[in-house]
């Protein structure tokens, strides 16, 4: 989905459309938090980083509503939520769909919508995000090549103040459990649960396993295997043994250590009517 074809669509049905460009994630929160203020439905177009940034401007505004026009390559939070990429479909959403309150993740003073995670994976979102030239390919292409290169590191995990000290491949706290394209990461969040869920894959077994492992996400199947741990709780905090670069969304978030806080029912996001 592009913006010509919904913005046509949106038209059709009556309604003045503007897109405001943005420069960078800060911009478009501004952005989205002014439009908000004035009165506009407020819609984010672009993939779950683009998204994350605009519900950051959204959160500034009570009673403000997202809109979402899935238009990256993962498109995670979409696919969640169960939105359509159709323009039409998705202007009827716009324009007919109900209101879903959800949760967001405060990281740092930074609101999340999705996840967040370190270790192999958010390594493996760097080179994502070089590859852009190949499109979705680079899903699949990304993480052999960040394993090439990977050792596990020490992390300490806690989780409402118990603490987990262990070699890990990867931590991952989920709100929407969803990203990779098309993974079912952690399957048990869900962003309006008012909780996250964490899982841990242990670094005691071989990194090469982890093609097996990304295989069975896609169902969900791999929460069920020895090395991957799933907790629940409401903050957590991520530290390591060396530096781990953090991301959120598909975005270069911090370094660790970080400390995750989910914020239950902090925002209203556009969805599909209830059948």
């Amino acid at each position: 989905m592009v913006w010509p074809a919904l913005e046509a669509a949106l038209t059709a049905r009556g309604v003045d459309a503007r897109i405001i460009w943005s420069s960078g994630a800060a911009d478009a929160a501004d952005a989205a938090e002014a439009a908000a203020r004035e009165g506009a439905q407020v819609v984010a177009v672009g993939g779950d980083g683009q998204i994350r940034v605009v519900a950051e401007g959204l959160s500034r505004v009570p009673g403000a509503a997202l809109g979402i026009a899935p238009a990256g390559r993962g498109n995670d939070l979409a696919r969640h939520l169960g939105l359509p990429h159709d323009a039409v479909a998705l202007a009827d959403v716009l324009c007919a769909g109900t209101r879903r309150t959800v949760d967001t993740v405060d990281v740092g003073g930074m609101t999340v919508l999705g996840n967040v995670y370190a270790g192999l994976d958010s390594l493996s979102t760097e080179l994502i995000n070089r590859l852009r030239s190949i499109g979705t390919a680079a899903y699949r292409l990304a993480p052999v090549l960040a394993a090439l290169r990977w050792r596990p590191a020490r992390f300490t995990v806690t989780v409402d103040g118990e603490t987990l000290d262990l070699a890990a491949h990867m931590v991952v706290v989920a709100n929407s459990g969803d990203y990779g394209h098309g993974l079912r990461m952690v399957p048990s969040a869900d962003v309006g649960s008012g909780r996250l869920e964490i899982l841990v894959v242990r670094g005691d077994h071989s990194k090469y396993r982890l093609a097996n492992l990304m295989g069975q996400a896609r169902t969900g199947a791999h929460v069920g295997r020895p090395e991957v741990l799933v907790l629940s709780g409401t903050t957590v905090t991520v530290a390591a043994d060396r530096p781990v670069p953090v991301h959120a969304d598909g975005d270069y978030l911090t370094e660790l250590p970080f400390t995750a806080v989910v914020r239950p029912g902090t925002l209203d996001v556009i969805v599909p009517p209830m059948p």
